[in-house]
């Protein structure tokens, strides 16, 4: 299971939006939500449900599910689809 840094990342992408972004509204530096994304630092339970809430989740949990049946469910089934192929 990807880590919490790889689901921030992934979901923030997917929704478009830059970590420029992110780190303004969390009044951090960009370089800050780098080192989160890269999973160089840790972070905060208070943080993670920022995190969330502004890329549109009531909680880390509903994040964390919506990662796991959209974006990991994708993710496998492209991993699925090129078995065997280069």
């Amino acid at each position: 299971m990807p880590a919490f840094s790889e689901k921030i990342r992934a979901v923030r992408m997917m929704k478009g939006i830059k970590q420029s972004e992110l780190a303004s509204f969390l009044n951090v530096r960009q370089q800050s939500i780098s080192k989160l994304e890269n999973d160089k630092t840790n972070i905060s339970v208070e943080l993670a449900e920022k995190v969330a809430n502004y890329l549109g989740f009531r909680s880390k949990e509903e994040m964390e599910l919506f990662y796991e049946k959209h974006i990991l469910k994708h993710r496998q089934k492209n991993a699925e689809a090129n078995h065997g192929y280069i």
